[in-house]
């Protein structure tokens, strides 16, 4: 197994990507259990064990984010080859969330979940757009050769 490989830009925005895919798809679970995750809704005797786990999680989400976010901008900010504004909305829903999950794990606190605390109607309304955009990327990203810039 060669590291280059792994490293190489393309492969970085790959793995950021799909990383980014799948933390949308958990986090609108997440909301729709009311803020709590699903790891632990699902294991929830196992709490010590996997909390260590869930913030190392965190702390890649939002080094993905920022690693997707720092692409775009050295790539004159184009989505999928253009300036698409659907693209940029699903692009940035994705990106803070990605970028609040991360200083979650660092700080040790949910910046948007302190803001709609308890909001169950603000929970379901941000699971939506978090599934929208999921799904609205990854056809764009399929269509685009499963490239994002």
């Amino acid at each position: 197994m060669n590291i280059k490989h792994h490293t190489h830009p393309d492969q970085l925005e790959r793995y950021s990507f799909k990383w980014s895919e799948a933390r949308l798809l958990i986090a609108a679970v997440a909301l729709f259990l009311g803020g709590y995750p699903p790891v632990l809704y699902l294991f929830p005797n196992f709490h010590d064990i996997i909390r260590p786990f869930l913030n190392l999680s965190w702390i890649i989400s939002g080094a993905a984010s920022v690693y997707l976010l720092y692409r775009w901008h050295g790539g004159e900010r184009n989505l999928f080859g253009g300036r698409n504004q659907k693209d940029t909305y699903a692009f940035f829903v994705s990106v803070v969330s990605g970028v609040n999950l991360g200083l979650t794990g660092i700080l040790g606190q949910n910046i948007g979940m302190n803001i709609a605390y308890g909001n169950q109607i603000l929970y379901v309304v941000t699971a939506a757009a978090y599934l929208w955009a999921a799904w609205h990327l990854w056809t764009r990203w399929k269509g685009h050769g499963e490239r994002v810039f």
